[in-house]
């Protein structure tokens, strides 16, 4: 039953994206350049158009003995026939902008600034020697691991917005749980 399903998930992805990429790629399409419509198709052999673009054409043919077809011309269809109307296949995509989520406050101020009080005495630029840095003391490993790096190569040579980013990151994958002490003193889940 779990291979039928993938199946079936796979086939329904399989035709969203072409129904979504194929406008794209018609629209994206290069016209072929004269020096090479050229050689493909002589003018004076070129059929002449029968009707507009617009009219419904049908295709009258003598059928051969061998089921071909054989001197097809399009004939338009009962004058004033137009075609049905087209309906635009482009994707419109909408940007919605949300607000960022607001650090979760703790006593009045943020919770990050009363790790920070905790942790290192509210001192976003501790370094004591340790092997723990910043505000909320992130071992070297951890700071980078959480994308800390993009900002400086040691915490307590971030900022503490920059600090407070990372300690976003590791909270979402681990809780508050890599500030046991503080966390149980300051009563975080």
């Amino acid at each position: 039953m779990p291979l039928f399903r993938r199946a079936l998930v796979l086939t329904a992805v399989a035709v969203g994206g072409i129904s979504v990429l194929a406008p794209l790629a018609a629209r994206s399409a290069a016209p072929i350049p004269a020096e090479v419509a050229d050689h493909l198709l002589a003018v004076a052999d070129a059929p002449a158009p029968v009707a507009d673009r617009g009219v419904l054409t049908g295709r009258q043919a003598a059928t051969t003995s061998s089921g071909l077809r054989a001197g097809a011309e399009e004939l338009a269809a009962e004058p004033g026939t137009a075609s049905p109307p087209m309906a635009p296949m482009e994707a419109t995509l909408l940007t919605i902008a949300l607000p960022a989520p607001a650090a979760p406050t703790h006593a009045g101020d943020s919770v990050w600034d009363d790790l920070a009080r905790c942790e290192s005495g509210g001192n976003w630029a501790a370094n004591t020697g340790n092997g723990y840095y910043g505000g909320l003391q992130f071992s070297h490993a951890t700071w980078h691991g959480y994308g800390g790096g993009e900002f400086a190569d040691y915490p307590h040579e971030a900022t503490r917005d920059e600090q407070i980013v990372v300690a976003e990151s590791l909270r979402a994958v681990r809780g508050y749980q890599p500030w046991p002490a503080c966390r149980a003193k300051l009563g975080l889940p």
